[in-house]
């Protein structure tokens, strides 16, 4: 279980560092030619990518075990540290209070976001059942 916590900590740290670039990219350049939806729309695929690939890197490198409870911890904690760090960040960054970030899921681009969000956190899981799939 120390592998899968420590994957799903580092998980967590390398997808934030790259949403946070993508986000200032996608805030000061994306958003004012494209508006909010299709800005999350191009981004999203990308910041996909790079979670699965980093995410069978990370379960790889600390050798996190197939078993779905393994890796749903590696998920679950890397989804806690990213909706903490989301939420820290909103509050500090853009002075706003603990209420406003959860308001901020009442728009349409912020709900594909969270979507995105969930799937990140279900990777180690999927790519789990994917192996096994494909060693059968």
């Amino acid at each position: 279980m120390a592998n899968a916590l420590k994957a799903g900590v580092l998980y967590f740290l390398g997808v934030f560092t790259l949403g946070f670039i993508l986000g200032v990219i996608r805030i000061f350049f994306l958003v004012p030619h494209t508006g909010p939806m299709v800005a999350v729309l191009i981004e999203l695929p990308v910041i996909l990518f790079f979670s699965w690939v980093f995410c069978r890197f990370l379960t790889r490198r600390f050798a996190v075990p197939a078993e779905p409870y393994e890796r749903l911890i590696m998920g679950l904690i890397a989804f806690s540290c990213l909706m903490i760090g989301e939420a820290l960040v909103a509050v500090f960054l853009q002075q706003g209070r603990m209420t406003d970030f959860f308001m901020t899921f009442d728009l349409p681009e912020n709900r594909i976001g969270l979507g995105g969000q969930i799937a990140f956190a279900l990777f180690p899981v999927l790519q789990s059942y994917a192996d096994s799939k494909a060693g059968r």
